[in-house]
């Protein structure tokens, strides 16, 4: 996953860059410009690892509550204690304490005031123990987490794109492909741009002869899902992503996407309790809509790369330096 982010080529997010402007793409496929992540796109990427990626996201998440302590000396004791390595467990929690406060009291009393700290604000120290390793998650989202995948298994739609028990073996075989978090690198045709694309879930059935492309989208409120769909531009997205596994059929599979019938399926899920699950058909039309976007800026993008010129427009380049208004 980490190197799919790092590849220097084209995806559908990056699209999104270049029509801010072409300097606002380049800095960003640079790796120039710095951005916070927004937290309700940080709970989206939490969301699709815990449905579709369970291994890595008990690899990288842990689950804790925990209270924080009052003062700055019992944040600088609970920090130290946590992180002494040496010596017998009183020895660092008369270390920590006398680290964090200053007093001429015995070894004896300390280690008393210690040992109570310790207890009060365990959690807190197990936190800082753990999230050198894992990055932590208050308990409440874990209930969030089981809630949404409990949504999705009782949805019969949802629960056969993402949870089907007859095929829930990854990999490639004459049967089926299934592969959750596929990333395919390809090119963009005729214009022999590099390009990414990772898609959620994708299942192919051989013997029916069909492919399912199914994208989970997390959200704030369902009622807003299709207004959001065509703000964050889903239909070029999903085009996109068409586009990358035409390639990869032709190319990796040595198939005939021709032969097969397509479906494209999005899965929304609410990010907040009670959860809300639905499940849509992306139509021809749509994915239509979005690749006749996407024809319209890949020679665009293909012409800055090609002449390196992207602080204004290609129609600035080309004209007398004005703008349709």
């Amino acid at each position: 996953m980490k190197d799919y982010y790092k590849e220097k080529r084209v995806s559908n997010s990056s699209l999104s860059y270049f029509q801010i402007s072409p300097r606002y793409f380049k800095d960003k496929f640079e790796g120039m410009e710095d951005e916070s992540t927004p937290s309700y796109f940080i709970k989206g990427q939490q969301t699709h690892m815990y449905i579709l990626e369970p291994e890595e996201f008990d690899k990288t998440y842990v689950f804790l509550d925990y209270e924080t302590p009052k003062s700055t000396q019992q944040k600088e004791f609970c920090t130290k204690f946590a992180n002494l390595r040496k010596g017998l467990k009183d020895e660092k929690l008369i270390t920590a304490y006398r680290h964090a406060y200053t007093t001429k009291e015995s070894d004896e009393k300390v280690l008393e005031k210690a040992k109570n700290l310790a207890k009060d604000y365990q959690s807190y120290i197990k936190y800082i123990k753990t999230s050198k390793v894992k990055e932590v998650l208050p308990n409440n989202m874990l209930y969030v987490l089981n809630e949404t995948k409990q949504k999705i298994l009782e949805h019969k739609l949802a629960r056969k794109l993402l949870y089907d028990e007859e095929n829930i073996l990854f990999g490639n075989t004459d049967k089926m492909f299934i592969k959750n978090e596929l990333p395919i690198y390809w090119k963009y045709p005729e214009l022999e741009l590099p390009c990414k694309s990772m898609l959620d879930r994708l299942i192919i059935d051989h013997e029916k002869k069909e492919i399912y492309m199914v994208d989970l989208k997390t959200t704030t409120h369902m009622s807003e899902f299709k207004d959001k769909a065509r703000e964050y531009k889903y239909q070029r997205q999903l085009a996109f992503y068409w586009m990358a596994l035409h390639w990869y059929f032709k190319n990796e599979l040595k198939l005939d996407p021709s032969e097969y019938v397509a479906y494209t399926y999005i899965v929304a899920v609410t990010t907040r309790s009670p959860v809300d699950v639905r499940v849509f058909k992306v139509m021809e039309p749509t994915l239509r809509d979005g690749l006749i976007e996407i024809e319209q800026l890949m020679p665009e993008l293909k012409w800055h790369f090609d002449n390196d010129q992207w602080d204004h427009s290609k129609r600035y380049y080309d004209g007398d330096g004005f703008e349709i208004l």
